[in-house]
């Protein structure tokens, strides 16, 4: 087996070959780390508790990574913990087609999937995280990008790399949950977050877990205001639409509270091969004694004007193409045609994992 931190070797790059389950970060689950919503968010997100700070910016034109954008990142710490599964070592230089990531989340193959993997991109190597958690007294020190040195072409796809921070947790298997596929599927930004929180604290645990709402409304970083923060979780537990977990808003004391429990089975399989003993927590309730935020999100109103003459898909495609060219992403948007997934094939089937 690979030594644990053969990762770090620099002149060393992971290729993604094959199809693997998506896997998401415990740390990254419940906590304001990406933007809920889906118009661009430019103001800075700020998170305050007495375990940790959490500061998040963005910069113009695209804005802050969302939540949706965050499936590569699932993606790719699925690849690499299959990889380790199978005594693999793995590098957080990391090479894989767009192909394969279409394939193995769900997205279409043609030309709008291609424009959102390359907005994702660019607001994924864009934003800006500074936090305390794992970081030791000198976090502030310690800024970085989700994703950098992003590069790509027809040749060798989409090749890219990973924070330390983030690769230090996906080597470590007990940091990891697998995510189940329906999660995909949500559309909404809240649902989506509310399903990776009830994923880290409820698990399959019989009895589930109870959130305080005016905590879950600090941690989870959204701009909406309280009242409609609450109606828009009550409207979601009513709908039931978080796969695999039943989820209700108990009124009657002093803060309205979520229950969530996990239902009799998911939508599939989920076992992550973790040590069910490292993998819970020891209390059920998130409430007044737990994680106590001191300084929530800045809520500060925002404008998006369009260009005269100059509609908005248009706006939005130029934005794009400006952005990813000025960061230095070789950009190429195939027409979609027959006989494409064909050769997206045939450009990975002679690689190897551990190629360098």
């Amino acid at each position: 087996m690979p030594a644990a931190d053969s990762w770090r070797q620099p002149d060393r790059r992971f290729v993604v070959t094959g199809s693997a389950r998506p896997r998401d970060i415990r740390d990254l689950m419940g906590r304001p780390f990406f933007a809920l919503g889906h118009m661009a968010r430019l103001e800075p997100l700020r998170y305050r508790s007495r375990q940790m700070e959490i500061v998040v910016e963005a910069s113009a034109p695209l804005g802050m990574a969302t939540i949706r954008d965050a499936d590569i990142l699932l993606w790719l710490t699925g690849q690499i913990v299959d990889a380790l599964n199978h005594d693999l070592w793995v590098s957080r230089h990391v090479r894989f087609t767009p192909w394969r990531l279409f394939q193995d989340l769900g997205w279409a193959d043609g030309t709008h999937q291609y424009r959102r993997l390359y907005g994702a991109l660019a607001r994924l190597a864009e934003t800006r995280v500074t936090t305390s958690l794992r970081q030791g007294p000198e976090w502030r020190e310690k800024p970085f990008a989700w994703i950098s040195d992003v590069r790509i072409s027809r040749e060798d796809g989409v090749a890219l790399t990973l924070p330390d921070w983030l690769m230090e947790m996906a080597c470590d298997r007990s940091h990891v949950l697998s995510v189940d596929p329906a999660y995909f599927r949500l559309y909404g930004g809240l649902e989506r977050w509310l399903y990776r929180l009830a994923r880290r604290h409820a698990g399959r645990q019989k009895d589930g877990w109870r959130f305080d709402l005016r905590d879950l409304h600090a941690r989870s970083g959204t701009l909406s205001p309280w009242r409609n923060f609450v109606i828009d979780v009550a409207g979601i537990a009513r709908r039931q639409v978080v796969p695999g977990y039943d989820c209700k808003v108990i009124y009657g004391g002093k803060q309205p509270v979520l229950r969530i429990s996990p239902t009799v089975l998911p939508t599939v399989s989920v076992d992550n091969r973790v040590n069910p003993t490292v993998g819970q927590d020891a209390d059920h309730t998130i409430a007044h004694g737990a994680e106590i935020p001191l300084l929530t999100v800045q809520k500060t109103s925002q404008c998006v004007v369009f260009k005269s003459g100059i509609s908005p898909v248009t706006y939005i495609t130029n934005i794009i193409t400006y952005y990813v060219g000025d960061s230095g992403l070789s950009v190429f948007l195939p027409a979609v045609r027959s006989g494409h997934g064909k050769k997206a094939r045939e450009a990975v089937a002679d690689r190897m994992v551990g190629a360098p």
